[in-house]
């Protein structure tokens, strides 16, 4: 009797250890070996996220000052995201809400346009009527720090979405003005601005499209304007470019170029090839404008139209181009991160800078509409 309870708790047990023994191996090859990983030994991003908690502990406890290490964790969010590129970017709450009104192009602003030189922004276009232009800023000018604090350490889009507001609101800027290393602090109230594209007619058949954004509103506005002329001169000016999506892109794409253009898209799982243009585009010769703060689509845009025999003025771009994804995260902050690059006759874009034909100059900045009306003459 002894013998055979024996016996049935060996088989029970058995029964058990057998039981757990395919649970592990079904949770082993349905998981890749993460079961394994976490319980026999720690993966690398585990033993970092491990240190990274450590380190905190030790600043909260050992510091000899009293330190939140939560308060700095988005410092470290951001400084990881912009080791990455020149535009993956974290974004804390506040400046994900100014994400969101950028996009929809309804946000207040300084009039600044500029890029990430070194650890500072360097404006490269100030809007007319804008605060910028009322108290005296230009291109060329450099912005130390915004609201008190440095933008040292601050990505492109950080230090882009720092001049910008939910709503009207001083700004304190501490600057160094161009060709000097003197501190000036400069304030300054941000300003509703209208960042649709506009387009005007210079006279006969010459158009000057400032293409601001890249999205319904602007592809809609070019069919209505241009859409029935038999034969265009356009100067496109790609200065001031503020957002946009890749839908809207192709659309635009399809209104000036032939069914032949095409792009390659290369993800991390594949290379997609996307064709662009269309059968019936229009008919125009044009001078595209361009500069440091040609970024993003309008960058891409200015690609193509080289490649398209137009002609480009103006001052070379920063191979600042990637199909950009944004994500929300659950605090309200959010990330955006380079999920695709952008391939054109093979070259990465976002490693080849757009070259102008002609180069201006910081004098010739003034006239470059007139400059540019005089090269398309000369067609």
């Amino acid at each position: 009797m002894i013998k055979y309870k024996v016996d049935f708790m060996t088989k029970k047990l058995f029964k058990i250890v057998l039981f757990i023994l395919v649970i592990l191996i079904f949770f082993y090859l349905f998981s890749n070996g993460r079961f394994f990983c976490s319980s026999l030994g720690k993966t690398k991003e585990q033993k970092y996220l491990s240190l990274f908690s450590e380190i905190a502990t030790l600043v909260k406890n050992d510091y000899v000052e009293t330190v939140n290490p939560e308060k700095k964790f988005p410092g470290a969010f951001s400084s990881m995201l912009a080791h990455l590129d020149k535009l993956s970017a974290y974004l804390d709450p506040e400046k994900t809400r100014i994400y969101k009104l950028y996009e929809k192009g309804i946000l207040y602003s300084t009039g600044i346009y500029g890029i990430k030189l070194i650890n500072y922004f360097y404006i490269t276009d100030v809007v007319k009527n804008s605060p910028a232009e009322y108290v005296g800023l230009q291109a060329g000018d450099i912005v130390k720090s915004v609201k008190g604090k440095t933008i040292f350490s601050l990505s492109f889009w950080e230090m882009h979405f720092s001049l910008l507001t939910e709503k009207l609101e001083n700004i304190d800027l501490v600057i160094f003005k161009k060709g000097t290393s003197e501190l000036d602090k400069i304030n300054l109230k941000t300003k509703l601005i209208n960042c649709n594209t506009r387009i005007k007619k210079i006279k006969n058949d010459v158009f000057y499209i400032e293409l601001l954004k890249i999205d319904k509103l602007s592809v809609k506005l070019i069919k209505e304007r241009l859409m029935n002329k038999k034969s265009l001169r356009l100067i496109i000016d790609l200065r001031k470019y503020s957002g946009g999506n890749f839908d809207s892109f192709i659309d635009i794409t399809r209104l000036f170029f032939k069914k032949t253009t095409s792009v390659v898209i290369k993800t991390k799982e594949k290379e997609e090839k996307v064709l662009l243009g269309s059968v019936n585009p229009l008919k125009f010769k044009a001078v595209v404008i361009i500069n440091q703060s040609t970024i993003m689509y309008s960058e891409l845009l200015a690609a193509l139209f080289k490649s398209m025999n137009a002609t480009l003025i103006g001052s070379k771009t920063q191979g600042f181009i990637s199909k950009l994804d944004h994500i929300s995260l659950k605090d309200g902050s959010s990330v955006l991160i380079t999920g695709g690059v952008f391939l054109l006759k093979g070259k990465d874009l976002r490693k080849s800078e757009v070259n102008p034909e002609i180069e201006l100059k910081d004098k010739d900045w003034e006239h470059i509409l007139d400059k540019s009306l005089f090269i398309l003459e000369k067609y």
